[in-house]
Order: structure tokens, then sequence, then C-alpha cells
């Protein structure tokens, strides 16, 4: 697909493009409208992570069943879209089976596990279904998502200023502030703002997961200055020191993906400007660095002893890296749908001593880590990793990481879709995956969509639709 990336897309029965074809299209946009709100108590609870959105989209997905087996399914009049998603779901129970039966069925643990794949594969139908099958404007799902974010934004602001010692901090606010913080799983409105995210930290998952693809789908230049503006905003309002690094490396990726080098190469003054903005980039990394506290601390004790919360992140990942190396077969296969926590248990003695052999800092999340199945004063559960590929591994095993790696590479194979933007875009969702283990955020299945749909850089037609048209 070379020559891809700046190619405009041919116009395709684009005169009938309209918002809403029918009624059940209301859920779909009600799933666009609750894609940030995903540390509430009232979402579906998965491992850290509890979205309101993929249920609009399963009830969406259900609604327009009718397309289902043209996107899913083998026949003899055509083949579907995304031969490979049924297979895989079946190879993911097959091993899960396989772990239930040998390490046991977690009945908290492996349900949510089962949704969450679930719902990976509603949104994807959802998706597919809205673009490809009835053709509404990417356009409208923008505004909407464009709207939901800003929203997201204002309600950080919003909690920044309550904040003890802020500009609305004190007197009446108070009570606001403790009815709130009952909202969400994880509480940190009294030290940082909350975004409706299950965690500040997930910032940067859903400018640089969402917000970006949905610009490099579309090219509406709303959702630059909606991305900048949060990232700004939040490390202004220090939310955190993982968005200013997710910053930095979509950023780099970004401008690879997206700048024109032949031609700034060849041209003098955009020469010197693209050196210009790489040494600005460079110097105000650096002043980042020196401004942050936490990095600082990183950089001179260590992964293990410079920040608490990193130190935990790392022991859960960790811990079931252990109980893999003591189980081959189980790493091979899996230990099972929801039972990450178990591995955690297992793994926990040996990676104490580890641990504490290179210095790691003891906190009372590492130590409740001992039974991470037991009782925990955290809403959200201890049996998670925060790592999308300790967990995939855990529960489904090296084999199915595999074929999971063979089969996304088929598919944009399949569909030519390969660029330099859509090698970027990987890799961002790789860099991304690293602290975030949701298999229903839409991140993923959003560039599955895309890759089989449309040129990446190539812009929607007139009528603000994807070209290409799936027909039943």
């Amino acid at each position: 697909m070379s020559g891809a990336d700046d190619r405009h897309v041919t116009a395709v029965a684009t005169a009938d493009a309209r918002p809403l074809r029918d009624p059940t299209d209301l859920l779909f946009y009600a799933a666009l409208v609750t894609l940030p709100v995903d540390g509430t108590v009232f979402g579906v609870q998965m491992p850290y992570y509890s979205p309101i959105s993929p249920v609009f989209f399963a009830l969406y997905a259900l609604c327009n069943a009718r397309w289902l087996p043209v996107l899913f399914a083998p026949s003899r009049r055509a083949r579907p879209v995304f031969p490979h998603v049924l297979p895989f779901v079946v190879g993911l129970l097959a091993v899960s089976v396989f772990g239930w039966l040998t390490v046991g069925f977690d009945v908290t643990y492996a349900p949510r596990t089962l949704m969450a794949v679930g719902f990976a594969c509603a949104t994807l139908a959802s998706c597919a279904v809205v673009w490809g099958c009835k053709r509404l404007r990417l356009r409208t799902a923008v505004t909407v998502v464009v709207c939901a974010y800003a929203a997201a934004f204002l309600f950080g602001v919003f909690t920044w200023a309550i904040e003890p010692g802020h500009v609305l901090g004190t007197g009446s606010m108070n009570d606001v502030r403790n009815r709130l913080l009952g909202l969400f799983l994880r509480q940190y409105l009294v030290s940082r703002p909350q975004f409706l995210f299950a965690e500040p930290s997930y910032i940067g998952m859903h400018l640089f997961g969402v917000l970006l693809p949905l610009y490099w789908m579309s090219r509406d230049r709303r959702l630059p200055v909606l991305i900048g503006v949060f990232a700004a905003g939040s490390l202004a309002m220090g939310a955190g020191v993982r968005i200013l690094l997710d910053t930095a490396v979509a950023a780099v990726l970004w401008i690879v993906a997206d700048v024109p080098w032949r031609t700034v190469w060849r041209d003098v003054r955009l020469r010197c400007a693209a050196i210009a903005v790489m040494l600005l980039g460079v110097g105000a990394s650096a002043v980042a660095f020196l401004t942050q506290p936490r990095l600082r601390a990183l950089a001179s004790r260590g992964l293990f002893s410079g920040d608490a919360s990193m130190s935990a992140r790392l022991f859960r990942s960790l811990a079931p890296v252990e109980a893999w190396l003591h189980d081959p077969l189980h790493m091979a296969f899996g230990f099972g749908a929801g039972n990450v926590g178990e591995t955690m248990r297992r793994g926990f003695t040996d990676t104490l001593v580890r641990y504490r052999a290179h210095g790691g800092m003891m906190t009372e999340e590492i130590r409740e880590l001992r039974d991470p199945l037991g009782p925990t004063g955290n809403l959200a559960g201890n049996a998670f990793t925060m790592n999308a590929y300790v967990s995939f591994v855990t529960e489904f095993g090296l084999v199915m990481f595999a074929a999971a790696i063979a089969l996304l590479l088929r598919h944009v194979t399949r569909h030519r879709a390969w660029s330099r933007r859509t090698v970027c875009w990987l890799l961002l969702l790789a860099y991304l995956y690293l602290q975030f283990e949701a298999y229903a955020f839409p991140a993923f299945t959003l560039f599955l969509w895309a890759s089989a749909s449309v040129p990446f850089g190539s812009r929607t037609n007139e009528a603000g639709t994807i070209s290409k048209r799936v027909s039943a």
C-alpha cells in the first residue's frame, strides 16, 4: 500500500450518508458519550476497569445482529471481514478450560475476563456495522466523542479546583468532594484531578489510544486541539507522571507518522524548522524531567525503590511471571481466564526475595499481594497486573499470544494496510498496553476496524463517511 499515506479515498455511495439510520444507532452514540467514564462504581467491573460504554456497544451489536455473519462468519457468498475472530475466541475458551480444570475456576474474575473478551468483539462489530454496513458519518461520531472528552476534562478541572488548598477546596465544597469520592472505585480527588477514568495514569490511553487514532481516521482538526489541551491541562494540574511519558512517546510517533519527511529534507527551510522543533522537544522534555520529583527519584533510586506506585506495578507483573517460570505447561497454555490472582499468589514469595534483593520498597499494596484474592481496601480488587501482555499470557498462554500476533500481522497484510502510519500506530498501542490491561478498551478494536476499512492517513470523503462498504 505504498503511497497511501496522503491519498484521498474515492467517494462511494455517499449521497445518502447520514448521522442516524434507525433508532438503534442511538445506542452507538450512547457508547461514545460514555467512553471516558470507566472508573465509577456504576460500570461493569473488569480487571482494574469499570466501563459503561461496552454495554452499549454490546446492545448495539445485538440489535443489529443481522450484520454479524457478514463480519465474522464464513459463507459461500463471501469471506467475512474478520474471519479469524471467532476461531481465536474459541481458542481462548479452549485453553481456559484447560486452565480451569488444572488450576481452578474463579467465580469472580473468570466471568469478568470472559465479559471483557466478549465486549471487545462487540465493540469491533459495532464499529463495523456503523461505518462499514450502515455507513454513518464519521464526523458525527467525532463530534460526540469530542464533546464527551471535553466534558470529562472539565470534570477533571472541577475535581482539581475542589482539592484541599485549591480554589474551591474549602467550606461547602468539602461535602461535594466527599460525595464525589463515592463515585469512583479508586479515589484520587484529594491529591490529583480525576477525569472519570479508572486511573489518572489512564489519561494517555484515552488521548492516544482513542482520540489520536480517530484523528488519523477522520483528519478532524478538533481532535488535535482537544488532545493538546487535555495533555497540557493534565500536566499543569499535576495528574501524574505517566501522561508526560505517554505524551513524549506519542508525539515522536505522531511526528514520524505524519510528517512528509522526503519533502522536509529537500527544503532547507523545512529542514531547519524540523531541527528546531526537535531541539525544542528535547528542551521541553529536559525541563519536564527536572520539574518532576517522581521522575528524578526513579532516575536516582531505580524502578523498585524510586516510586511506590511504580514498584507496586512492577511487582504485580513480576509475580505472575515467576509463576510461569515454575510451570512451563501453563506458561504455554495459560492458567485459565480469571486466574491472574492465583498466579500472583504462587509467585509472590520468590518475587519478594528478588524484589528485596534489588532494594525494592515495601508498601501495604505489595503486602496485600500475598493473598490477592483476600480482603482489601481497594474496591477494584487486587487481582490485576496493569500490563496487558502479562495478563494475557497468564490467562491464555504463550501459544495464544503468538497466535494473536500472527493473526494481527495477517489481518493487516490481507487488507494491504501496511504504511508508515500503520507501523507507528502499532508501536503506540504496544507501548500503551504495557501499563494497561483492559481487553474491552476500544483502542485495539479501532485499529482492527481501521486497518480493514480505509488506508491510514486518507481523508474521509465529502459526506464524512468511511469509503469501504460491507454488504449483506
